[in-house]
């Protein structure tokens, strides 16, 4: 049996072929600036296409504008609050409750989860009091908070350190009780104490576990803040959004909608620029 040419040729090019397209695919991404810069480009073309389409059917009548307002009706309450001051006043209280109660709970729940590393006991005494708090719904509780804290902001300080302070609490537990035990065992090899065992491996061992709570926290922290507003305020982005709905100005409820998302993305944001600082200081 032989083999021609032209076949040797077609088999040799479907070898080769399949094995070229992934390293062209790959060719176009290679410098990771140029990929980032093509994302951020792609996802402003998206929601500019949204917005527009939006826009377009709100002035056609295609979509009803008293039900889903649009892009330009949202502009126009977001500069008339900005105007008068109302809309920095919302942002600066929503900001301070969030970050404040995200201090308290995420903070202290990661410093007491990698504390409970020192006696398993405590851990499984502590185990279904965690799981039964960690089960109980923000909007439970904040009318209770209200109560305790009175109106003011420590009340909605509170709820949002509760709703930060499980999530942090077990994941930065987790990681501690994930360390490798070869090098807890090295260490007491050569008489290293507890404290020494916690701060030198457990801790640094821990910090991926610890930014993953961080990060999972961020947007629970806001959640908590606007639901403390919706319980009682006076001001803020989740007190916007109420007023807006109890007078059915979907304006201003899709307005705070988007301070909202923004809010979100700058918190997300810091929270990254945390973890770069929290992981090079782990590999130092």
């Amino acid at each position: 049996m032989t083999i021609t040419a032209d076949a040797k040729e077609s088999a040799v090019t479907e070898e080769i072929a399949p094995s070229r397209r992934p390293v062209l695919r790959a060719t176009i991404f290679r410098n990771e600036a140029t990929r980032r810069y093509v994302l951020i480009i792609l996802q402003i073309a998206i929601v500019a296409g949204l917005l527009l389409y939006w826009e377009y059917g709100a002035r056609s009548g295609a979509i009803s504008s008293f039900l889903f307002s649009s892009p330009s009706q949202i502009w126009d309450v977001l500069v008339q609050r900005f105007e008068s001051g109302e809309l920095l006043v919302d942002i600066q209280t929503t900001t301070i409750e969030t970050l404040v109660g995200f201090a308290i709970g995420a903070v202290g729940g990661s410093v007491i989860g990698l504390s409970l590393w020192y006696s398993r006991f405590l851990s499984d005494l502590a185990a279904p009091f965690i799981a039964a708090i960690g089960s109980i719904p923000v909007l439970a509780i904040a009318p209770i908070t209200i109560i305790w804290f009175g109106t003011e902001m420590l009340s909605k300080v509170m709820i949002v350190a509760f709703s930060c302070v499980v999530v942090s609490l077990t994941t930065s537990y987790r990681g501690a009780m994930r360390t490798d035990p070869d090098l807890i065992n090295l260490m007491r090899s050569f008489n290293a104490s507890r404290t020494t065992i916690f701060t030198k491996l457990v801790v640094p061992a821990s910090m991926t576990w610890v930014v993953s709570g961080l990060k999972l926290n961020v947007g629970f922290a806001l959640v908590g803040a606007i639901v403390a507003e919706y319980i009682s305020s006076e001001a803020g982005v989740g007190h916007m959004i109420l007023l807006g709905s109890s007078n059915f100005g979907m304006n201003i409820v899709l307005a705070g909608v988007a301070l909202v998302m923004v809010m979100m993305l700058v918190f997300n944001a810091l929270v990254s620029l945390l973890e770069q600082a929290i992981l090079s200081w782990e590999r130092k």
